[in-house]
């Protein structure tokens, strides 16, 4: 499972077509450069949390 920001960082970087041919595992998605910057992104932002 990954978060809701990486889930949608992944889908503007890449089309359904592109994922499916290129991305068949979590870490291939890792092992990409652009979305290895996401992550990194996503991984310093501050995250509300709804009660």
């Amino acid at each position: 499972m990954i978060c809701r920001q990486c889930h949608d960082g992944i889908h503007k970087l890449y089309n359904e077509m592109q994922l499916a041919k290129h991305f068949t595992s979590l870490d291939a998605l890792k092992e990409d450069e652009l979305l290895a910057r996401h992550f990194r992104w996503v991984g310093k932002q501050q995250i509300n949390v709804k009660q």
